[in-house]
C-alpha cells in the first residue's frame, strides 16, 4: 500500500484512506437454481410431508426455499436442513426413513454444495487491529508501560470475539481517537523534556486523622492507628503529594490485633485522580511482629494517593479504645516515585545515537530503517519510508525541531493502514510475515518479537519442527497469558463481570475480594490446562479446583487459609470442579437479582457444546406467552415445552438450566430462592457474622431433569457425567472457539472438515488443550488466509 500525505494534510488523508471499504467479494459458481435429481428425489421422498406448502412445521418451507446458496440466511437454512438429515434427527422417528447408504450419500452431496458455497462466499477481510491489540503491539513495539485502550472506541464482537475482522469496521471518530492516542504514545516513548521531581516520604496515619474523623472510629497509639471498619475509615494518604503520573512504591508496616488469624488489609490507589479508584491489591497481615507489605502501583496524574482499609472486619463500630474485635494496625508508610529511569529507555532505543534536538534527515531516515519493519510487522522497501520521511522533511523546512518533526511522522505510521490492519492478502498461502503475525496476535494479542521476525525473513516458520517450538516458546512466554485473560475473557464472558451488580440485600456475601478471585480462578484454572496439557474434559468436571480463602468459604471448602489463589484438590461428592460451576461463570450468566434458566442454558449449549440456540421464532415473545398459574420457573419452562414454536429449542435448554439451578446470583450453592417478599426468617450466615442478613427463605429449588434424548439427572454432578459422555463434542466445541479466535473470522461451512481432523487428532492425544493449540497453528486452515 503506498500513500501520499504531507504534514498539513495527515489527518484527513488518513481518515479518507482508512474509512474506505476494506471488504472484496469473490463470485459465487457452481450452485446453480436447482439441486441435483437425486437430492431433489430425497427431499421431496422424505422431507417435504413436514416442510411444504401445505405443513411448513417448524416455519420451514422447502418448497418455496430457493436452492440459490448466495444468500447467507438461505446458507443457515440449508446448513440446518443438512445437519438434521445427516445426524439422523430428520424425518422424525414415527416418519418413513430413508435407506441408510440414501441418506448419507445425500448429505454428503448437499454438503458439496454448501462446503463450495461457503468458500465462494467468504469475504477477504483486512483485519483491524482491536483495540486491546493496538494497546499491546504499541507497549512492546516501543517497550513503554501506557494504558491507552480506553482512549479507542469500543470494538464490536462477532461469533463471541471482539478480534473478527468483519466486524472491526473503521469510522471518521475512531480516525479521531488513533490521532488522539498517538500522541499520548509517542508523550510516554519520548517522556517529558527534564527530569521530573521525585519523591521519598513517610507518612502516619495517626498524624493525617484529625479529632473529627477519627476518634469515633479509629484507635491512635504511639506508633499508628488500629482500624477496625470495613466501612467507613478516615485512611486516605490525604497529605501525599505525588508530583506526577508514574510507578510508586509504597511500603506499610502492619499487623492484625486482637485475633490469632490474620487480617486482609486492601490498598486502593488513584483515590483522588479524575480516573476511578483502583485496588493496588489484597493482603494477608499476620497478628505479633510488623510486617512490612511492597507495593508498586501506578498513579496517572498529579498529586493522586493512596488509602488503607481492613477487608471483612466489622462494617462500623463507634467506640475504637473498647472494642475488641479484629483489627489491622498501620504504622509508618513509605512512598517513593515515580521509579521510571529518565531520560526513558525507549527514548533512547528509538533515537540509538542520535540527537533528539540537532537530528537531521539523515537520522530520520536510519531510525525508520530499523523502526518501519517492526511497526509494518514485514520487510519494507523506498516506497514505505518515502512519504514518512516526506512528513518529517516537510516539519523539518518550516522550522520545527528534529524531535518534533521525528514524532510527526511517527504519527503517521501509528494511523497508517500499515500499522492498523494485520496484512492478510487473499492468497493460497500466508506470508512468512503474515503467519508471524497471525501466530503472535494469536498467543500474545500483539505483534511478532524479533525471533519471530528472523525466522519468517529466512522464509523458516512454513518448518512444522520449527513453528512447534515456536509456539512452545511462546505459551513459556509472559505474554501468553494475555491468550488467556483474552480468550477466557470472552468464551467465559468474564470480560462482563461488571455488567451487573448483585443486589445487597439479597446477596450481602458478595464483594470486590470475592470478584476478583471469581475471575482470577478461571484464569489460573484455563491456564494450568494449558500448561499442563490436561484433557478438555477437565472444563466439564475436574478434580482440582483454584480457590483462596475467600472462594473457598463462598464454596464451602474448608482449610483453605490465605488471599493467594492455589490450586487444592476437589473435596468428595463436591459440585464444584471445570468451569460450568465456577462462580464467575455462573454470575455472567445471571443478572443481579434473580437467576435466569434460559439464559444458562443457551450459554452451556453454545459454548460448552457447540449447538447455539436460535432465537425465539417471529412473533413469540421473550417472556412466556401464558404463564398464569405457573408459580415456579420449572412451571414456566414447562408452559413453554408445550408451545410448539419453543418446544425444540427448550428440549435442548431446559436440561442444563435446571441442572444449574441450584447455584444463585453470584454462584454460592442453593437449596431454596431467596426471596425479599414473603417467606421464612433466617439467620445470620456463620461464615458471614458481620454481615446482615435481610432476604427470606422462598421456594425450594428443583434441579432434577431429562435430558432430550431421555436421560435423568439429579443435579449439575449427574449432569456433568452425562456431558462427559461425548468428550468428541465438547473437543469440537473448544475447536470451533479456539479456531474463531485464532483466525479472527467466523468458520464456515467449509471449515467443517479441518475441525473434524483437529478433534481426530486431539482424540489420540487425551483431548489435550496445549495439543489443541498446536494442531491448530499446524493446520492449512491456519496457514492459509
Amino acid at each position: 500500500m503506498n500513500w501520499q500525505m504531507d504534514l498539513n494534510s495527515c489527518r484527513t488523508s488518513v481518515v479518507f484512506r482508512l474509512t474506505l471499504s476494506l471488504f472484496f467479494s469473490h463470485g459465487l459458481t457452481g450452485t446453480g437454481a436447482e439441486w441435483p435429481p437425486e437430492l431433489r428425489s430425497f427431499l421431496v421422498k422424505f422431507c417435504y410431508e413436514c416442510h411444504d406448502t401445505d405443513s411448513a412445521k417448524g416455519d420451514l418451507n422447502l418448497e418455496r426455499l430457493s436452492p440459490d446458496l448466495t444468500n447467507r440466511d438461505r446458507m443457515r437454512r440449508w446448513t440446518a436442513v443438512h445437519d438434521c438429515i445427516a445426524q439422523g434427527e430428520m424425518p422424525p422417528k414415527d416418519a418413513a426413513q430413508p435407506p441408510a447408504a440414501a441418506r448419507v450419500r445425500n448429505s454428503k452431496l448437499l454438503a458439496g454444495l454448501l462446503t463450495q458455497a461457503d468458500r465462494a462466499q467468504r469475504p477477504a477481510v483486512l483485519r483491524r487491529l482491536n483495540r486491546v491489540e493496538y494497546e499491546n503491539t504499541v507497549r512492546d513495539l516501543f517497550g513503554i508501560e501506557v494504558s491507552v485502550k480506553d482512549m479507542l472506541p469500543e470494538d464490536a464482537s462477532a461469533h463471541g470475539f471482539d478480534n473478527i475482522g468483519a466486524a472491526l469496521s473503521i469510522s471518521t471518530e475512531q480516525m479521531q481517537a488513533y490521532l488522539e492516542t498517538a500522541d499520548a504514545v509517542l508523550d510516554a516513548v519520548f517522556g517529558p523534556g527534564a527530569k521530573p521531581k521525585r519523591i521519598a516520604t513517610t507518612l502516619n496515619l495517626r498524624d493525617l486523622i484529625n479529632e473529627t474523623d477519627g476518634t469515633r472510629t479509629v484507635r491512635k497509639t504511639q506508633e499508628g492507628v488500629v482500624l477496625f471498619n470495613s466501612g467507613y475509615n478516615p485512611s486516605v494518604l490525604r497529605t501525599l503529594d505525588t508530583p506526577g503520573p508514574g510507578l510508586y512504591r509504597v511500603r506499610i508496616q502492619a499487623k492484625a490485633v486482637q485475633t490469632e488469624k490474620p487480617v486482609t488489609m486492601l490498598v486502593y490507589g488513584g483515590v483522588w485522580g479524575l480516573r476511578d479508584k483502583h485496588i493496588a491489591g489484597f493482603f494477608d497481615i499476620p497478628p505479633g511482629e510488623l510486617t512490612t507489605i511492597e507495593i508498586t502501583n501506578r498513579l496517572w496524574e498529579r498529586g493522586d494517593t493512596f488509602e488503607i482499609y481492613p477487608f471483612d472486619t466489622v462494617h462500623r463500630q463507634t467506640d475504637p479504645d473498647h472494642y475488641s474485635g479484629p483489627g489491622l494496625f498501620v504504622g509508618d508508610v513509605t512512598v517513593e516515585g515515580p521509579l521510571e529511569e529518565w531520560p526513558p529507555p525507549s527514548r533512547m532505543k528509538l533515537l540509538g545515537g542520535s540527537d533528539s534536538a540537532s537530528g537531521t534527515l539523515k537520522d530520520a531516515e536510519r531510525i525508520l530503517a530499523g523502526f518501519l519493519p517492526r511497526a509494518y510487522r514485514r520487510s519494507v522497501g523506498s516506497g514505505d519510508s518515502a512519504p514518512i520521511l516526506a512528513l518529517i522533511r516537510n516539519a523539518l523546512e518550516n522550522g520545527k525541531p528534529f524531535e518534533k518533526a521525528l514524532r510527526s511522522g511517527l504519527k503517521g505510521v501509528l494511523c497508517s493502514p500499515e500499522f492498523l490492519f494485520l496484512d492478510e492478502p487473499g492468497e493460497k498461502t500466508a506470508s512468512p510475515y503474515t503467519l508471524a503475525s497471525r501466530l503472535s496476535y494469536f498467543l500474545w494479542s500483539s505483534m511478532p518479537d524479533a525471533e519471530l521476525f528472523a525466522l519468517a525473513g529466512k522464509g523458516r516458520l512454513r518448518d512444522s519442527k520449527v513453528l512447534r517450538q515456536q509456539v512452545e516458546r511462546m505459551l513459556g512466554d509472559a505474554r501468553a497469558k494475555r491468550f488467556t485473560e483474552n480468550f477466557t475473557g470472552q468464551w467465559l464472558k468474564l470480560r462482563d463481570i461488571d455488567f451487573t451488580l448483585p443486589d445487597e440485600k439479597l446477596y450481602p456475601d458478595y464483594d470486590e475480594l470475592l470478584k476478583r478471585s471469581m475471575v482470577e480462578e478461571s484464569h489460573r484454572f484455563f491456564q494450568e490446562i494449558l500448561d499442563s496439557d490436561l484433557s478438555l474434559a477437565n472444563f466439564i468436571d475436574s478434580d482440582f479446583v483454584f480457590v483462596n480463602e475467600r472462594l473457598a468459604r463462598h464454596y464451602g471448602i474448608d482449610g483453605v487459609t490465605g488471599q493467594t489463589l492455589r490450586k487444592v484438590p476437589r473435596p468428595p461428592n463436591s459440585v464444584r470442579g471445570g468451569v460450568l460451576t465456577q462462580a464467575g461463570v455462573l454470575k455472567v450468566t445471571a443478572n443481579g437479582t434473580a437467576t435466569s434458566p434460559v439464559t444458562r442454558g443457551v450459554w452451556l449449549l453454545d459454548n460448552i457444546l457447540g449447538r447455539p440456540s436460535p432465537p425465539p421464532p417471529p412473533g413469540v415473545p421473550a417472556i412466556e406467552p401464558d404463564i398464569r398459574g405457573a408459580t415456579t420457573i420449572r412451571e414456566q419452562l414447562d408452559k413453554h415445552r408445550h408451545v410448539e414454536p419453543c418446544a425444540r429449542c427448550h428440549r435442548q435448554i431446559d436440561p442444563p438450566a435446571f441442572a444449574l439451578e441450584s447455584f444463585n446470583v453470584i454462584g454460592g450453592w442453593r437449596s431454596y430462592y431467596r426471596t425479599l417478599g414473603k417467606g421464612g426468617w433466617l439467620e445470620k450466615d456463620p461464615r458471614y457474622p458481620h454481615r446482615y442478613v435481610q432476604y427470606r427463605k422462598g421456594p425450594a429449588v428443583d434441579s432434577k431433569g431429562q435430558t432430550s434424548d431421555a436421560r435423568s439427572f439429579q443435579d449439575i454432578r449427574d449432569y456433568k457425567r452425562l456431558l462427559l459422555a461425548d468428550q468428541d463434542q465438547v473437543a469440537r466445541c473448544l475447536t470451533e472457539k479456539v479456531l474463531t479466535y485464532a483466525l479472527g473470522r467466523g468458520l464456515g461451512f467449509s471449515d467443517r472438515p479441518a475441525v473434524e481432523t483437529i478433534v481426530a487428532k486431539l482424540k489420540q492425544n487425551h483431548y489435550g488443550l496445549r495439543t489443541l493449540v498446536h494442531e491448530i497453528v499446524q493446520s492449512e486452515t491456519f496457514q492459509h488466509p
